[in-house]
């Protein structure tokens, strides 16, 4: 596979990836927050099951951006390369529970439907559970992506393999994504949806530029880096 045709997938995975999570989250974050959550997922199956399925398409990309890049990074540098892999990889084996719990909770809602008050009680008390369990499993996800890419743009950024102030705009995204995972563990209410900005930026940016550009691999160290 050529460098160029390499560098093309990545930015299209990487777009299949941004927008397939922000469609998954737009349709069933609504859903997700009401009070009575579990008979707004049960009343909107197919809503909540389409989201979950763009949520699978999502942990697909994630690792395909990985293998792809694998080889390209690990001209430069072999440790980095691998640990994108890897931060990727924990990435989409994270995410994944999180689709399968979407998927359960419409299953739950149905039951819920079905049942007496005295199920529909427990129902909630179990659903409420693994919505916090699904938030947990998104901010480990969100942890390893974060680190991650931070190295992966300090590769990018050295060896210019893109424009450099595109690199540090990833730079800047991953440790913001970093410290509002962080806050979010520490439950600290400063944390908004805006620290994903900066990484929403880059993560289409990135790709526009690689699939008019791709990258530059005229900057390779004598020696491998290991």
């Amino acid at each position: 596979m050529s460098n160029q045709l390499a560098a093309r997938i990545v930015a299209i995975l990487f777009l299949i990836s941004t927008s397939s999570y922000t469609i998954a989250d737009s349709l069933s974050h609504g859903f997700l927050i009401a009070p009575d959550f579990l008979n707004q997922v049960a009343q909107n199956r197919f809503l909540v099951s389409l989201s979950a399925l763009l949520e699978f398409v999502n942990c697909a990309a994630v690792v395909g951006i990985s293998v792809v890049l694998y080889p390209i990074i690990k001209q430069y540098n072999e440790r980095v390369a691998i640990g994108y892999l890897s931060g990727r990889l924990i990435e989409a084996a994270a995410l994944l529970p999180a689709a399968v719990i979407l998927l359960t909770l419409t299953t739950m809602g149905e039951k819920m439907l079905a049942g007496s008050l005295a199920q529909t009680e427990q129902l909630y008390v179990m659903a409420t559970a693994l919505k916090a369990e699904r938030f947990t499993t998104f901010s480990m996800g969100m942890l390893s992506l974060s680190i991650a890419g931070f190295f992966l743009n300090i590769t990018l950024f050295k060896y210019r393999m893109v424009p450099r102030l595109l690199s540090v705009l990833g730079l800047i995204g991953y440790a913001m994504l970093l410290m509002k995972v962080i806050f979010g563990f520490l439950g600290v209410k400063f944390a908004g949806v805006w620290m994903y900005i900066p990484g929403g930026l880059f993560e289409f940016l990135l790709p526009m530029w690689l699939l008019f550009k791709g990258f530059d691999l005229s900057h390779k160290p004598q020696t491998q880096v290991n």
